[in-house]
């Protein structure tokens, strides 16, 4: 325990040193006055800002209780809501976001929910929301791609093998799911491949873990077809949240003193979502650094170089930073809760 708290305090220290060096010096290279910034904010903007903040983590712990109920009928809004923050904490401080289902399934065991019941449950979650992510990074692909080619050649690569790697993971889950030649490579070529290349260390522990995943996912698939109008719903909701988590730098713009604009809504919602794929590429955790350049880069075409950068820091604070604060809160009172 006490080396797994290091880890995690030193992601902590990481990811503040990183977003403190990047703000720095975007302030200097911008010339932005941050308390003028902060002074000429428009507050109304602002809480709408933290609303959307606030609503799209509610809506993920609305989408966790609504699958945790088919188990557990009496699962509340409130105790999914908080498995939302605390998986929104752990993905921010593990690289390339790889804590948080973990801090999720101890958050269910915690409040009561069964290991076999937990595991189902965020089968399905995952299984809705990569397939809802891929839908909509797809739509944006597809509408945007002359206009974000024109501007951002440079990354469009990134936004396409971000968009590849996405697209891929749900759909190599449902190809060996699906087809039991490509299960029986996986399970005999697959994992010897990666044995000799000493990706994999216990070919037998490995093997037997592929098995019992793919048996889980089958099962939860499965799952999902009879509860098909509480799917529709689960799956609005995500599409929703993306949304929602993609318009914040607008409201940012605006809280700066943008102008309202609905072609420009759409466009940053679509250019919100470009960020978020480039930005999933970058291992370190919350992206730090990465992330916060990635963002000035898209949005200076949109709002102008010096007011991108004043956005990306009022962004960057209530999307991650003001999050792992409530995520911290979160957990620590599953943690010390009897």
């Amino acid at each position: 325990m006490k080396k797994i708290f290091n880890n995690y305090f030193f992601n902590i220290l990481l990811i503040i040193s990183i977003g403190c060096i990047v703000i720095y010096f975007s302030v200097n290279a911008y010339d932005i006055e941050l308390l003028d910034l902060l002074q000429t904010v428009d507050i109304r903007y602002l809480f709408i800002v933290i609303a959307i903040v606030l609503g799209y983590q509610s809506i993920t712990g609305i989408v966790l209780t609504v699958l945790t109920r088919f188990t557990h009928p009496d699962y509340k809004i409130s105790s999914g809501i908080i498995n939302s923050l605390v998986a929104s904490l752990f993905h921010g401080i593990t690289p390339s976001s790889t804590g948080g289902q973990i801090a999720q399934f101890y958050v269910y065991r915690k409040q009561g929910v069964g290991s076999g019941d937990a595991g189902s449950i965020l089968w399905m979650e995952f299984i809705i929301y990569q397939s809802c992510l891929t839908l909509v990074s797809l739509l944006f692909i597809i509408l945007k791609f002359p206009y974000f080619y024109s501007q951002f050649s440079n990354l469009f690569v990134f936004v396409i093998l971000g968009f590849i790697i996405n697209t891929s993971i749900i759909f190599i889950l449902y190809g060996l799911a699906k087809f039991k030649s490509l299960h029986d490579w996986i399970a005999d070529k697959g994992i010897d491949i990666a044995y000799k290349f000493h990706l994999v260390k216990d070919k037998e522990a490995t093997l037997n873990n592929v098995e019992m995943q793919l048996s889980r996912f089958r099962l939860e698939v499965e799952n999902l077809k009879l509860h098909k109008k509480t799917i529709i719903l689960c799956a609005f909701l995500c599409v929703l949240r993306l949304l929602m988590y993609y318009s914040v730098p607008y409201f940012v713009f605006l809280a700066l003193g943008g102008k309202l604009d609905i072609v420009l809504l759409i466009n940053a919602i679509a250019m919100g979502s470009f960020v978020a794929i480039a930005s999933g590429m970058i291992p370190i955790p919350g992206a730090s650094g990465g992330t916060e350049v990635i963002f000035i880069m898209m949005f200076s075409n949109l709002f102008g170089k010096t007011l991108s950068a004043s956005s990306m820091i009022l962004w960057r604070f209530a999307t991650f930073y003001f999050v792992l604060m409530l995520g911290t809160i979160a957990f620590g009172y599953i943690k010390f809760k009897r």
